[in-house]
């Protein structure tokens, strides 16, 4: 018998027990990172749009933007809306050094990926919309690449080989550290990202593009063009939350009495 193996099997199931199975938010048992009472308090962003998943008063609809204009990428998985709770655990991830609260984030996205993926086929490759290297000294970590790698752990437990392959070299570079998208009008932020970033290496044909929040989705659309001119054939956005437009009154009202 390998005691050294199962003592360490042990004290992982005990630390387990005691720190894990837990809600990060209320602390009360759960076999989940957030228990089912936490979570039906969560902004699920049910209506929205049919391709970039903006929040909106219908479902399964397209947004002006997205008849006029249709984005390049295939499609896009933004479970909740940008604001609450979502808001909070994300502004702490980024802000705030809560850390900690990326395993709650990155369960219910896996959860939401593995039902919108169960009719479709999963993509090859993920990839993240990485910050520049300056604001990663400042931070002391990239949120969306610590995000990615966690993700990769939830989803290698429940589809395994369908897993998407996670590389640490991101081809994917910000080379301009611009000033921070929360602090710009929704005008600037449209032009803010153009010429921001570059692809360094070839990508697979069906790539995953991983992000914490859609504002605009300039950024996402700029990253989503240079993936596919370097050599993707489909590219499938995967974000925490989406942000609702800011100049729609009455999508405020609804989201306030939800």
């Amino acid at each position: 018998m390998d005691w050294k193996k199962l003592s360490t099997t042990k004290i992982t199931e005990v630390y387990n027990r005691l720190f894990l199975s837990r809600c990060y938010l209320c602390r009360a048992k759960s076999r989940n990172a957030l228990c089912s009472y936490c979570q039906e308090g969560l902004p699920t962003n049910t209506n929205s749009c049919h391709h970039c998943k903006l929040p909106l008063l219908t479902t399964s609809i397209l947004c002006g933007q997205c008849q006029t204009s249709p984005p390049a990428y295939q499609t896009c998985i933004a479970p909740y809306r940008f604001e609450g709770i979502i808001k909070t655990l994300i502004h702490s991830i980024k802000f705030n050094q809560g850390n900690h609260y990326i395993r709650p984030l990155t369960h219910l996205l896996s959860e939401k990926l593995i039902h919108a993926y169960e009719q479709d086929s999963w993509p090859e490759q993920l990839l993240y919309v990485p910050s520049h290297p300056s604001r990663i000294k400042e931070r002391g970590f990239c949120q969306t690449k610590t995000l990615s790698s966690h993700l990769i752990r939830h989803l290698q437990q429940k589809i395994g080989k369908k897993c998407p392959i996670y590389t640490k070299n991101n081809p994917i570079k910000k080379v301009k550290n611009a000033q921070t998208q929360h602090s710009l009008s929704r005008k600037e932020r449209l032009k803010n990202p153009k010429n921001n970033y570059t692809v360094d290496n070839s990508t697979a044909k069906h790539v995953a593009l991983l992000d914490d929040v859609m504002t605009t989705g300039s950024t996402i659309e700029t990253c989503t063009k240079l993936l596919l001119n370097a050599g993707a054939e489909r590219v499938d956005i995967w974000v925490i939350a989406r942000t609702p437009e800011k100049d729609n009154p009455h999508l405020a009202i609804t989201q306030t009495f939800r």
